[in-house]
């Protein structure tokens, strides 16, 4: 598998699990008061139970909505798109350069059991 293979792949990953979680709008916002999380339409994504989340949880699984998700796996596939360029050019600086950046958006997923380690 290729590295361009490997990312391809995980963001397909992460898209599909993106648009699996959207029931309202992609878009979700926590209340610290109470800790739950809704999304832009004012559904529940998360209902705080007791102490779970805690406020900081909450935080973070707001803050990586599936809109946000979408829109990093589409900055990634600009990247990609950019690799494939300079590499059908034959710019050997360009591509190495662009073969650094493909190689740390890989490495978010080194426990992945496809992850090369030579891409670290």
């Amino acid at each position: 598998m290729t590295l361009v293979e490997f990312l391809e792949a995980r963001l397909t990953e992460d898209e599909l699990t993106a648009s699996a979680a959207i029931e309202g709008t992609p878009d979700w916002h926590v209340f610290y008061a109470y800790r739950d999380i809704k999304d832009g339409d004012g559904h529940y994504v998360v209902l705080a139970d007791g102490q779970r989340p805690t406020a900081e949880q909450a935080a973070h699984i707001a803050r990586h909505s599936p809109a946000r998700i979408l829109r990093q796996c589409e900055a990634s596939r600009v990247v990609i798109a950019e690799f494939l360029r300079v590499d059908a050019l034959g710019d050997l600086p360009g591509r190495a350069v662009a073969e650094t950046a493909l190689k740390q958006l890989a490495s978010v997923h080194s426990d992945h059991p496809d992850f090369d380690q030579t891409w670290l």
